[in-house]
């Protein structure tokens, strides 16, 4: 409780320097980050309809593990959920389920595995850190620009582009752990753009990087932490055909073996586990800026081929699943006086193949249009608002209206306020009438099922100035028609339930964030987050498993020579939750993740040692119930050049 108290009481205070920073008068311009997500289109944060975190190319080169996840776990808004089978964990966006979360890569979503694919978090594999240029995280449903799954957010990767010029980088990091147990790994990523005249450049990265599995400090026969091993592939050409029509071609490929030792229900027999992961995106946009509308036209296809393995005779693998996605869309704007007028359309083909479906797959078409209107309201009031309609060819018709307000109240401050709605789609497994699973339970289609669906309220406050920025937001959801399996047939017992997919469960999260960042000095720099979250079930009143009610960071940044030599260290607090196991929730205790690192640069030239997990936490040794675990104490050495 001290604790959860404590990171309460420190973000407030962090905040104290907010009247005078208001008060001071700005010496020069404020530095303004621009975003797309929000609305589409460039915007400004200060400006920009949503609650928003922006992740920068220094934030992620910082990244000892080169793991998305890690990259965004201290983020306002965000919580970690464990997958149960080696080590796994999801992103969670206020609370609500990693399935709820869109995961965009330059606007395009990928291959929504996490409610297809069991235990699995095969999302955030689909290309390198070293690739991103940031990362633009959404909280708060978007469904009326990007449809289904984004109920809590969007969360979209902006990858490297060219800005004209040739460069190339290549970066290489290996990590050692304190302890025998495993878990050693290193990476090699190389980055080449290439202009080869004033029209075409071509452009292409390299990565790849292996983890070994850790070992369970409580029992080696098991691996606590899965093994990896990833190689991707990306190639693009951007061709200004003319000052008004460009074209965008990519291509992305991934190939990626998981492992580890596990064991059989929890018993005998002790065997090798593997995944084979094949994923690929082809992308071709056509970009356009007529007198009156500018926008574009493109089609992508996401691709991702799940395969298991085992290396004991009687442990028989789980059946291999292709996920398949073919979208076409289209997006233009028009500027009017001071407003903007947003217009769209998307055609998305989903497939899924199962040997579980009767005939071996099923597959859906989506359909939607959408309408988007910015505008002053009033001198320094903005006003945005949408509408997506979408249809399903299994449930029918799903719309989604946003409403958002920003009152500019002085040049760096600006008050938020806005409502959503937002939701899912049922998966082919969920609505699919073919759909029969037999495993340790049985798990049957329903053609009856409707979408999740959620309506979401906030208000925030965003201030940036030159010497200190923060946001602070209120938000409330709730949340209709959740999909649960529920026993329909032999219900005693711990296996062998015969489980159906039913509309049953009604949820609320009401919550606040706060994030800032403060200098102490000239080259002292304090970043804060701090995320409360009360989410639960509505019928009963319980608290809803693996939302952690208090989170919070604290980060110092020291530059001792300009662009030169600096060093960081950053704190993470993961308060107290429950965990749900076939006997009903169990507790989890609070834990810390203290990291560091020191980072010299010279000339094309940058070293980075980190220590990641200097506390050497554990999860296992607080508690056997944790559904994921933690790296151990180790050492990281990475070093990257750029020519």
């Amino acid at each position: 409780m001290r604790s959860q108290h404590t990171i309460a009481l420190l973000s407030l205070l962090l905040a104290n320097p907010l009247a005078s920073a208001l008060a001071a008068e700005p010496a020069d311009e404020p530095m303004e980050t621009i975003v797309v997500t929000a609305t589409g289109s460039a915007s400004s944060t200060l400006l920009a309809p949503a609650s928003l975190t922006v992740i920068s190319r220094e934030q992620l080169m910082n990244v000892s593990d080169q793991q998305l996840v890690t990259a965004l776990r201290k983020t306002a808004g965000v919580s970690l959920s464990g997958r149960s089978v080696g080590g796994r964990k999801v992103i969670q966006l206020r609370g609500l389920e990693s399935k709820h979360s869109l995961i965009l890569i330059d606007g395009k979503r990928v291959s929504a595995t996490d409610d297809v694919v069991g235990h699995s978090d095969f999302q955030y594999e689909w290309l390198p850190l070293d690739s991103i240029e940031r990362i633009e995280v959404i909280r708060g449903p978007m469904s009326s620009l990007y449809g289904s799954e984004a109920l809590g957010g969007v969360i979209n990767i902006i990858t490297r582009q060219s800005q004209g010029d040739a460069y190339s980088s290549l970066a290489i990091n290996g990590t050692l752990h304190h302890a025998n147990q495993g878990g050693g790994k290193y990476g090699i990523n190389g980055q080449w753009v290439q202009p080869v005249s004033d029209q075409v450049t071509l452009k292409a990265h390299l990565g790849h990087k292996y983890q070994d599995d850790m070992l369970d400090t409580q029992d080696p026969r098991i691996s606590a932490l899965e093994g990896q091993r990833v190689s991707s592939l990306q190639v693009g050409l951007d061709w200004q055909v003319n000052p008004q029509h460009g074209v965008d071609i990519e291509y992305l490929l991934s190939d990626e073996k998981r492992w580890q030792h596990t064991n059989f229900r929890g018993t005998a027999p002790f065997y090798k586990s593997w995944y084979n992961l094949e994923r690929d995106q082809l992308s071709a946009f056509w970009n356009a800026n007529f007198e009156q509308w500018s926008g574009h036209v493109g089609y992508y296809r996401s691709a991702i081929d799940v395969r298991h393995a085992t290396d004991n005779a009687t442990v028989a693998p789980y059946s291999p699943q292709f996920l398949l996605d073919h979208v076409v869309e289209s997006k233009f704007y028009r500027d009017i006086n001071t407003a903007r007028l947003t217009l769209g359309a998307e055609w998305r083909y989903e497939k899924l193949e199962h040997n579980a479906f009767s005939g071996g797959g099923d597959s859906a078409v989506h359909k939607a249009a959408l309408a988007q209107y910015e505008m002053d309201l009033v001198e320094d009031v903005y006003l945005t608002l949408g509408g997506r309609l979408d249809h399903h060819e299994f449930f029918g018709s799903e719309f989604s209206p946003r409403a958002y307000a920003v009152w500019l109240i002085q040049p760096d401050l600006s008050l938020k306020v806005g409502y959503g709605h937002g939701f899912k789609a049922p998966t082919l497994k969920q609505i699919s009438p073919d759909y029969r699973f037999d495993g340790p339970h049985t798990f049957l289609g329903n053609e009856n099922l409707q979408p999740e669906t959620s309506d979401s309220w906030e208000v925030g406050l965003r201030y940036e100035g030159i010497n200190f920025n923060f946001s602070a937001t209120v938000f409330h959801n709730d949340i209709q028609d959740l999909i649960s399996s529920v026993c329909i047939e032999r219900c005693g017992g711990r296996f062998g339930h015969v489980n159906q997919y039913v509309n049953l469960d009604q949820a609320q999260v009401t919550g606040f964030e706060f994030e800032s960042a403060m200098p102490l000095h000239e080259r002292v720099q304090l970043t804060n987050s701090y995320t409360y979250t009360d989410a639960k079930n509505k019928q009963t009143n319980e608290g809803l498993p693996a939302r952690p009610r208090h989170q919070g960071s604290l980060g110092l940044h020291i530059d001792w020579l300009a662009n030169t030599l600096s060093s960081a260290i950053d704190w993470q607090y993961i308060g107290k939750q429950h965990t749900a196991t076939y006997t009903g929730l169990v507790a989890l205790p609070s834990y810390s993740l203290l990291n560091a690192n020191v980072s010299y640069t010279r000339g094309n030239h940058r070293v980075t040692l980190s220590a990641s997990n200097l506390l050497n936490t554990d999860l296992l040794e607080k508690s056997e119930a944790f559904g994921y675990q933690e790296q151990g104490r180790s050492i990281d050495l990475a070093w990257h050049w750029q020519f």
